[in-house]
Parts: C-alpha cells; structure tokens; sequence
C-alpha cells in the first residue's frame, strides 16, 4: 500500500486516461444487447433449432399482423378498404413476402375475421431482421394506414422489440435515481459535502471502465449480453462500491481516531478492512463467475458483472488511497461528528439476545421466517408481455386476437419436420393427417392446420371409410345404369319384333303401300340404332367407371399407408391447382419440410400450454414410429415451444450453477477464515434468506397483485444477487469478529465487540445497496421489478434479522468448535 501512495498520481491520471480512451472507442453496449434480443437459446433447444432448420432452407420468416378492433361488425366498405390496404403493404416489398387479404375468399374470411364480425386480422408475412422489421412496421403507420383509424400492429418481433426498448428506458432511469440515491443516502450518514463524491467518483470509474471492458469482450470473444447486462452492472457496482467505501472510510475514522498519521491510518485501514474487502469481493467474484457455467445465454449475461467486481477492487485500492491522503480528515468536512465511529445500539441491543440467549434468537428468527416459507408454491411465470405496459400497442392487438379467437389461435405451436427428399406425395402425406389425428387428442389442444386440414377441420373425403361409401354410391349408380341399358335392349328387342312383324303382315298389300311401310320401318330402324348407340355408349362409361373403381380398390390394396393410417389420398390429387395455396403454406425448402401448426386451448404464453408442448413432443415422438417421418428432423416453433425450453433450460442452470456457486463459496471462504464450520452456516444463513425472501415476492406479485407467477428469470439472478452481496455482509461481520478473536477475546467477548463496531457499517450498507435495487423499481420492466423485490427485501432481512440474531447465536453456540478443523 505504501508503494501505491508514493505512486498515487501517476496511478490516477493513468486509469482517468485509460477510462477515457476506452469510453470513447468502445461499442455501444446498449445497442450491442439490443442486437442480442431478448431471447437467446441455446442451439441444443428444440425451438433453436426450429429456427435454424428454417433459416437454412430459407424460410426463416416471422408473422406481424394488422388488427382491427371494431365497434359494430365490419361493413362492404370497410371490407374494400382493408383488402386495399393488404394490396398496399404487399405492393411495399422487402422484408414483406406475403400478405393475406382476410376478404380474398370465403375460407380465409371464416378464418381472419371473428365470430361477432368485430375483429379483423391482416397477417403480414416478413423475412428480414428485427430492426428491418420495425422499421417497416413504422412505415405502414406513418404511409398505409389512416392516422385517425385504430389499427394494433403485434406479433412477436414487436412484442421484443418493445420489451428491449422498455429495458433501455428502465436502465436511464435507474442509472439517474441510482446516483441522487447514494449521494443523498452518504450525505445522511456522513453528514459531510466531501464524503459522497468519494465512493461516486470511484465507482463512477468503475463502472465506466467496466462497460467498456465488456463492450470490447462482446465484440472480441463472443461475451454473453442482454438487456439485464448494463442493469446489473449499475444496481450492483454503484451499491456494492459504495458498501465498500463505507468500510474503508469508516475503518479510517477508526484509525484517524486513534491517533494515527494519516498514512499510517491509510495502511492499517487496508491490512484490516481491506482484506474483509477483498475477501468480499472475491466471493462476489466467485459468485457473478459462476454464472459462466450457465447454458443460457441471458444467464451468463450477468457474469460481466464479474468483471466490474474485478475492476472495483483494483479502483478501491488505488484510487479511494488518494482520496484519503489527499483530504486527511477533510475527508469528512463539514461535520466534525461524522468524523467519530458511533457503536451500533441496536445491534448491542441484538448481541444482548444473540449472544447470551442464542436459542432464544433462533427461535425469533424461525417465527419470522418459517411462516412465509410455506406460502412458497415456485409459481413462476413465462409471459413476456407481463414485462412491458399493457397500453404498448403489441400488447393491445395480442389481447384483442386472444379474445376475439381464442388465446391459442394468436401464436400456435408450429411443429417443423424436414428431410433431404420431397415429402409431398399422396402415401407420405397420408401419415400426416395420422399425426395430426394423434396430436388433436392431446389435452389441451384445440385443433392442427396442415395440408390435409387447412382450416383446422378433417377432410373427410381422406378417409378410406368414406371414399368405400362413395364407391358403394358409384357401384349403385353403375347397377342403375346397367338396369337402364337392359331396358333399353329390350325395347330394341320390341322394336326389332314389331317390325318382323309388319314385314310379315304386308306380304299381299300393294307395292305403293309397301313403300310406306319401308318408311315407316327406316325411320324405326334409325331410332333403334340411337339406343343401342347409346345403350353401348352407357355400357362403355359404365366399363370405365368401373375400371377406375378397380384401379382405385387396387392401388388402396397395395397402399401400406391405408393399412398404417386407414387414410388414401387417390394419385394426383395433390397435383390439383386448389391444392396448391395449401401446399405454399404448410411446405417450405422446396416441399422437403413440412408445418403443422397446433392451435393450443389456453393462453400461449401459460404454465398449461408449457405442458401441452410437453405432451405434444411426446406425441409426435411416438406418432412417427414407422412412418416416413421417422428419420425426419424435428423441432417445435412458436412462443410456446420457447417457454418450454426456458423452463427446462433455466431449472438446469438454476440447479448447476447454484451448486457450482455455493461449493465455490464454500472453498473460498474455508481457507480465508481458516474454519469448515463458518462458511457451512454462512451459506446455510443466505440460503435461509434468500428462500424467505422470494417467498415474499410471491407472495406480493402472485397473491396480492394477481400475476401468473414470478418471472421465470426472477429465481436465478434473485438467488444469485442475493446470495453474492448478502455474504459480504456475513463476512464484515465474522472477519471483525476473527480479527478480535486473534486480538486475545473470548467467543462472546469478540462477538458482541464485532457487533457493535460493525453493526452501523452492515446497516448503512445493506440500506444503501437496497437503494441501488429499488433504483430499478421505476425501470416499468416486472422482472427487474420482482428481483429488486428479491434482493431488498433479502438484504433488510438478513441486515436486520438474521445476520444479528442467527449468527452470533450458532457461533456462540460452537464455541471455540467454530474455527474446526484448523484450530479448537
């Protein structure tokens, strides 16, 4: 340390140059976690690879749609004017590739527009980027429609796209309240115009630095971002910065106090409380580090704030030492009594119960937490319009279609089979309608779209049992018709007779009576020629018909599909010019893929439709067995897909990283305090507080404010937040008290000496960094809303609570079995 002060400016200057060159060159980090999107999966998840297997056979395209919400049922005009509009926005070109026109036939009315006639759907058919396809979202606002109408543009482009943008709003606010906070809270506690601008500028630098060393790692190496990167590293670097600025300055009074040179004080301050800071900050180190382990990408987002932390030790021990030889005991002008160390009276009052009485403390602290505990059910949530305002216009047209269609009906699970060769042909397409079958008898769907059921209903005229009823129709019609030529023959017989006998009965008539006679018998003659001519003519249709029928029986004989499926789709049916907007959208890569849409009975977004998409891959697991799908690949598209894959996603990271994590801690914290047992009831405390802690964010959001559940992101960074700052505080606490314990104190001597010294710090700390999270409250965005409610509810219950009470009463109770198993 005395190396550092003797090169104090040097190492200043340098670092304030070395912020401002790498602020200026750096990449945007905002914009860098907006290119990102909002999700990001891994490539192993199924709806990952949907995209892929889409994007390489070109036909990665997405769906916004116009919505129209009407007050009374659409009339001709409007009709006119919205199939207008379609032609329109079609006409615009790139990213455009298609637009329905819901009024073009009858078929695509029954299926655009709502029962009641009030709700019109205009889907818009986009291949480009998200940014393209915002921006073409904002030209048919500003060139297409009319200014005075009301018309929602949704879908799930715009829906991330305003989630992002109601990040970045978040981020500004929080940054500008997160700053005015701490300044305001250090000029309470310091009572001092000098003291605030000390953690700010330090941290300020750190979080400059920090920004800039993540903006050129994302851009180098491929480093994880998102929208919770910038957040995170604000909320935590300026709190924590902050609660380590209070335990170097607070550990300097101490020293300036008992009446040593500055420099001296500035060296005793960093042998003491710099290494409890350290010690402190390698833990978070460890924690925000083992968020690499992370499969998610947005998970793993959050391990830049590793960096920062790295970035703030060295900031701390280089730049708060000029500060403190720089002002001397300035450092705390105006007021002279913030320059004396005041004991904490209330955690002396705590260490009365704790330390004495530790059963009795335990017993407060079960009362307390044990009840919410149990109130926990782990309801978690996957709907990401809950993260956005609901008057955003994406939100409103997404409500207006689940209300007029159906919640399943805006956004279908899409099941994508593809292969090498075309799968279009009359056998293969047979075992599709079979899966379809199969898949319309999972609980909880409503209903599949496909080749062979366009508008979601069967197509009776597939099924083997049908057509053998038309072909029995067609055999009674042939019987009919045999029946109408044998009537037919046997008047010809008549005629025939008739004549035999006028050529009889006119032998002795006269010759000019025979000549009317042979006129008469010609004319009779010809008529009969006309029926056998069309007796023959029935008898040949009736041949053809019949050889067709054979041909049909045959080809249903041969079929391995009729028997597999007891569908038969006839030859050429598919070659049908009506077939053929069908096959366009259902078919892509040239007809070697093929999209059955499954319209779900809840809500897409929905802890039931995440079942359903379970249910549904098993199902088609099952369906394809020998079938031509069998060898296809598969995967699932849709919101629904996704949030089943955020689910089984984020519970394995959850479950791996934490475990990482807390044996990480473990490790650490056993070879700096010298003790296994410590750290066991360290972590044990965290975790205490941590489950207590969501339990009462459950409890806020889903019980009393009536949300679906906490955010699924919630319980991964809540845990790691919380577990991460709150054992700095833990660590405050038990390095004073084995820095005491050295110092020749017995247990509960050292204890209530360490509570008293550090109770102030450990309070104004977790105040402080409880401040920098409830920055994030206005952010307008529920997830970084609910972790803030994690991590300040945490930290005021371990900072008031259990740190005081549960503590020192299990140390107490180990007696000199806490330092085990190096030293009793």
């Amino acid at each position: 340390m005395r190396t550092i002060l003797k090169l104090k400016w040097p190492i200043f200057i340098g670092l304030v140059a070395l912020t401002i060159v790498l602020f200026l060159l750096a990449p945007n980090l905002a914009e860098q976690a907006e290119e990102a999107g909002s999700m990001q999966l891994p490539s192993t998840a199924d709806s990952q690879k949907a995209a892929d297997i889409l994007e390489k056979a070109g036909a990665a395209e997405d769906t916004i749609s116009l919505v129209y919400p009407l007050d009374k049922p659409v009339d001709e005009s409007l009709k006119t004017e919205i199939s207008a509009i379609a032609k329109k926005i079609e006409s615009l070109g790139e990213p455009v590739t298609a637009v329905l026109d819901p009024f073009e036939n009858e078929e695509l009315e029954n299926q655009l527009v709502s029962k009641d006639k009030k709700t019109i759907l205009v889907p818009i058919t986009v291949d480009g980027t998200e940014e393209e396809i915002i921006t073409l979202a904002d030209k048919i606002h500003d060139d297409v429609l009319e200014k005075d109408q009301t018309v929602y543009l949704t879908g799930e482009a715009i829906i991330n796209n305003d989630v992002n943008m109601s990040a970045q709003e978040g981020l500004k606010k929080t940054e500008i309240i997160t700053v005015v906070l701490i300044f305001g809270l250090l000029l309470l506690v310091f009572r001092s115009i000098v003291t605030p601008f000390v953690p700010l500028i330090a941290v300020g630098i750190t979080y400059l630095l920090s920004q800039s060393f993540v903006a050129f790692f994302i851009d180098w190496f491929g480093f994880p971002v998102s929208n919770y990167t910038q957040i995170f590293l604000v909320a935590i670097l300026f709190g924590l910065g902050t609660d380590y600025c209070i335990l170097l300055l607070s550990r300097y009074k101490e020293e300036l106090l008992a009446g040593h040179a500055v420099e001296d004080a500035v060296v005793n301050t960093y042998k003491t409380a710099g290494r409890t800071l350290f010690i402190s900050a390698i833990a978070v180190f460890i924690g925000f580090s083992a968020i690499g382990f992370a499969d998610f990408p947005i998970f793993k987002s959050a391990v830049a704030v590793a960096v920062g932390i790295a970035v703030l030790i060295v900031i701390l021990f280089t730049v708060v030492p000029l500060f403190m030889v720089l002002l001397k005991d300035k450092l705390f002008w105006p007021s002279k009594g913030a320059s004396s160390h005041k004991d904490s009276k209330m955690w002396i009052a705590f260490s009365k119960v704790s330390v004495k009485r530790p059963l009795v403390s335990m017993l407060i602290v079960a009362v307390i937490t044990i009840p919410l505990l149990l109130t926990y059910d782990n309801d978690l949530s996957f709907n990401t319009v809950d993260e956005i305002d609901s008057s955003k216009e994406s939100v409103m047209g997404l409500n207006r279609i689940s209300k007029a269609f159906g919640a399943g009906d805006s956004l279908p699970v899409q099941v994508i089979m593809k292969k090498d060769t075309s799968l279009v042909n009359e056998s293969i397409i047979t075992y599709l309608e079979a899966i379809s079958r199969d898949l319309e008898k999972v609980d909880g769907v409503q209903s599949v779209r496909t080749i062979t059921r366009p508008t979601g209903e069967i197509m009776e005229d597939l099924y083997v049992d049908h057509q053998i009823g038309l072909m029995a129709d067609g055999l009674g019609e042939a019987t009919s018709g045999l029946d109408a030529v044998q009537d037919g023959l046997g008047q010809v017989k008549g005629g025939l007779d008739g004549i035999g006998g006028q050529l009889q009965g006119g032998s002795g008539v006269p010759a000019g009576g025979i000549q009317a006679q042979m006129g008469a018998l010609s004319s009779g003659l010809q008529e009969l020629s006309g029926g056998v001519g069309a007796a023959n003519e029935g008898i040949g249709e009736i041949g053809t018909g019949l050889n067709d029928l054979h041909a049909m029986l045959k080809d249903m004989s041969d079929s391995k599909s009729v028997r597999d499926t007891g569908l038969f789709i006839p030859s050429g049916t598919l070659d049908n010019e009506a077939f053929k907007p069908v096959i366009d959208r259902y078919t892509f890569g040239d007809e070697s893929g093929i999209i059955l849409e499954v319209i779900l009975k809840d809500d897409p977004y929905s802890r039931e439709a995440i079942g359903t998409v379970h249910a549904i891959k098993e199902t088609v697991s099952r369906s394809v067995i020998d079938t031509p799908f069998e060898d296809a690949d598969i995967a699932y598209s849709g919101i629904s897909s996704m949030n089943s894959d955020l689910d089984d996603i984020s519970s394995k990271d959850f479950t791996r990283t934490v475990s990482i994590m807390l044996v990480g801690l473990f490790i650490v914290l056993t070879v700096l305090f010298r003790s296994a047992i410590m750290p066991l009831y360290m972590i044990g405390s965290l975790l205490l507080t941590y489950y207590t802690s969501i339990s009462v964010t459950e409890l806020v959001f889903v019980n009393w404010l009536g949300y679906d559940g906490i955010s699924w992101a919630v319980p991964f960074f809540g845990f790691i937040m919380l577990i991460a700052l709150g054992v700095d505080y833990s660590i405050f606490l038990l390095d004073r008290f084995r820095e005491e314990s050295i110092n020749g104190l017995t247990i509960r001597e050292a204890l209530m000496t360490s509570m008293a010294k550090m109770g102030t710090v450990i309070i104004t700390a977790a105040v402080i960094l409880a401040g920098t999270f409830g920055a994030m409250m206005p952010s307008g965005v529920l997830s970084l809303v609910q972790i803030a409610t994690v991590v300040i509810s945490g930290l005021l219950l371990y900072g008031l609570i259990i740190l005081p009470l549960l503590i020192p009463a299990i140390t107490v109770s180990f007696g000199r079995g806490v330092w085990w198993p190096f030293r009793g």
